[in-house]
């Protein structure tokens, strides 16, 4: 039985339209901590890792050589926010988010945050940058440094007064800190989904099993999972002279190593390092050689047709897998049982990912740029 059947209201159409991601609010003390407001918090911190998957696919299949050192880093780097993402979306079930998955803007902030903010200033450093979907050139690879810049280099962030937060690791922060203080609502085992555990081994827990103190413990562990491999990292500062300016830190940037559990030692060139760390390394190589762009084609723009319908079917099975309270409004209209509506979704994730990369490939074969989005302009709404 394909999912397609009973797919309910959240219909390609919808979750096509690319849409602003929605800033939470930030917390402070005029605006303290609710589970809505945490909820909101999550909803963003599970966009943030969507957002990264089409735009490092895109440019990881734009390079030509399949064996190329750029494009297997950039794919270790997607196999990684894939893992993110299961872990945002395990910590908001926990919290009982009632998640939506739409197809990301692209054009926009990088991604939708105000890093004039950043002490660290990182959009001043890797420039120039561009959030459209593009090839695996400068414009990419800087935005990519951006996304996974690490935290603050200032003992002080961005303030209390300030309107917005100034980096992805500051929001996971605000998480960890609203989750420590509502972790009497953690839900035990809410729909918790434990894909990549044979890949990582030695991480204790990829869900969160447990509610209270316990629950909390393992939120904490997932936290740390996506901060440590990606975005949000601290700055190590006995490593940085504060007083040099700010490119010649950036220069002189070295993380520490991963965590053993925190590698991926199956399938990764550089299981050590983070991911900024494999883009600021990409970024003093040599560009790869990439498809030339044709504009235009008939083929090449049915080509990216289809890459919408596969996403659109991606982002259909997303929001099942990582959906309880869509599960059971599925299973319900359809007579079916909620674990018939879980294995049709996971039966089909397999095939229909293949099927996105497979269709991102054959976009730059033909000579445009993949399309994730149903307006054409993506325009943001």
């Amino acid at each position: 039985m394909s999912i397609t059947q009973f797919l309910g209201m959240r219909s390609q159409q919808d979750l096509l339209k690319s849409r602003t991601m929605v800033h939470p609010n930030k917390i402070t003390s005029q605006n303290p901590w609710t589970i809505e407001a945490l909820r909101e918090h999550l909803q963003w911190a599970v966009d943030v890792e969507l957002y990264t998957i089409p735009y490092y696919m895109s440019a990881m299949y734009s390079v030509i050589d399949q064996a190329s050192e750029a494009r297997r880093i950039v794919r270790s780097v997607v196999n990684q926010e894939m893992l993110h993402m299961q872990c945002a979306a395990n910590i908001a079930n926990a919290y009982g988010c009632d998640l939506l998955i739409r197809s990301p803007h692209y054009g926009g902030k990088v991604p939708h945050l105000d890093f004039k903010n950043n002490p660290n200033r990182p959009t001043d450093v890797y420039t120039p940058y561009s959030t459209e979907i593009g090839p695996m050139d400068a414009l990419r690879i800087n935005t990519m440094c951006i996304i996974e810049c690490p935290g603050e280099s200032s003992t002080t962030p961005s303030g209390p007064n300030a309107a917005e937060y100034s980096s992805i690791g500051e929001v996971y922060q605000a998480i960890r800190e609203g989750a420590a203080m509502l972790s009497e609502c953690i839900i035990a085992d809410n729909n918790q989904v434990a894909h990549f555990t044979s890949t990582y081994p030695d991480v204790i827990s990829l869900t969160v099993t447990k509610s209270g103190s316990k629950g909390l413990v393992q939120v904490g562990g997932l936290i740390d999972l996506i901060v440590e491999q990606g975005e949000g990292a601290d700055w190590p500062h006995d490593c940085c002279d504060a007083d040099k300016p700010i490119n010649q830190r950036y220069e002189d940037y070295q993380q520490k190593l991963l965590a053993p559990e925190y590698q991926n030692q199956v399938d990764d060139i550089q299981p050590y390092w983070d991911h900024f760390q494999k883009f600021t390394y990409l970024r003093k190589q040599a560009l790869p050689a990439t498809f030339p762009l044709t504009f235009g084609s008939p083929r090449g723009r049915k080509n990216q047709q289809i890459l919408i319908s596969h996403f659109g079917h991606f982002l259909q099975l997303m929001n099942i897998v990582f959906n309880p309270i869509y599960q059971q409004q599925l299973a319900k209209e359809n007579g079916i049982t909620v674990e018939q509506v879980q294995q049709s979704a996971g039966a089909e994730f397999g095939t229909t990912m293949y099927k996105v990369g497979a269709a991102i490939a054959a976009c730059w074969e033909n000579g445009v740029p993949p399309t994730f989005s149903s307006q054409s302009n993506q325009q943001e709404q």
